[in-house]
């Protein structure tokens, strides 16, 4: 979700009025066993916004401030939009450890697996093989860094994608979660590799418990992200490592949300942006802070480990 600070509440600093933001949608309580250690993801009570909480399928809506990120003036709203699904995949790259060297597997070519795609070959994976029944998706896999892409209608995928890295994959990227990705995604980590469940699941799976017992492979799942894995998703954008041209391949305005919905069902597009139109409070705040900061160098933005904007040039 991208957009613009039209108020904030009192108290609240290092953000105003006029500022182009993305909202981390996760919103943690802060206070449970978890959160107090800075363990937010596993909140007990995590509410995520568009789910459990207003979502941007509005004009307008609140959120608690800690919980939107600064974005540079350079950046367009569609890469600005594509920042929370980038820090996804960034978390999920992370949660494996080092990948300099690695070789990856990432079944599932849509909007996190060619994420996690850009983000693991800019974490150093020496070789990338993606899996997907769509052909214009393997193709975006090709152009956005993977070695070879193979498809699992035809036939099954698991050999050409082993024989990518030589062998089999250290890491597997489960961008799907069904259970034909998950006995794909078991298969192309022997022998002890990690699978690495990231995308979500409409439903419970099996697994064969001996195979990963006696083949040593490590499971692990993965969801959303935390602040300084923006910071780093905003650095590769600003940095140009995602063409949002090879992502978003439709966009529509919040009047047709219904459409949008359907088109996305039948898996023909990558990334669906919803549009709305600019209310006139925020438009006015827009153009309210762009006078308030004119002058400033708003390419110039320094943010604290905490993700808060602590200065300008």
């Amino acid at each position: 979700m991208a957009g613009v600070v039209g108020k904030t509440g009192h108290g609240v600093t290092g953000l105003e009025a006029g500022m182009r933001v993305i909202l981390g949608p996760d919103l943690y309580c802060g206070q449970c066993g978890y959160c107090r250690p800075g363990r937010y993801i596993p909140c007990q009570r995590l509410r995520v916004a568009g789910c459990q909480a207003t979502g941007a399928t509005a004009d307008a809506f609140t959120a608690p401030a800690g919980r939107f990120h600064a974005v540079p003036d350079s950046m367009t709203d569609a890469q600005a939009a594509l920042l929370e699904p980038l820090s996804t995949a960034v978390h999920a790259v992370r949660m494996v450890g080092q990948l300099a060297g690695a070789a990856v597997a990432v079944p599932g070519g849509g909007t996190i697996g060619l994420l996690t795609v850009t983000a693991a070959v800019r974490a150093g994976a020496r070789a990338v093989a993606v899996s997907d029944p769509r052909d214009g998706k393997r193709q975006r896999a090709l152009r956005l860094g993977a070695a070879s892409c193979a498809g699992p209608l035809t036939a099954d995928p698991v050999p050409a994608m082993r024989e990518t890295p030589g062998g089999h994959a250290d890491v597997t990227f489960d961008c799907v979660s069904s259970q034909a990705s998950t006995a794909q995604a078991i298969r192309l980590a022997e022998n002890g590799g990690t699978v690495m469940v990231t995308g979500v699941a409409a439903g419970d799976v099996t697994i064969p418990l001996p195979v990963i017992q006696h083949r040593q492979i490590r499971l692990a799942g993965s969801a959303i992200d935390v602040r300084q894995e923006v910071l780093r998703a905003i650095e590769l954008m600003a940095d140009g490592a995602v063409p949002a041209g090879e992502l978003v391949t439709a966009t529509l305005t919040l009047t047709e949300g219904a459409q949008a919905f359907k088109q996305a069902a039948s898996g023909h597009d990558v990334k669906i942006h919803l549009v709305t139109a600019c209310p006139a409070a925020a438009r006015a705040a827009i153009d309210q802070g762009r006078a308030t900061r004119r002058g400033r160098d708003r390419e110039d933005i320094r943010l604290n480990g905490a993700g808060r904007l602590i200065s300008r040039r």
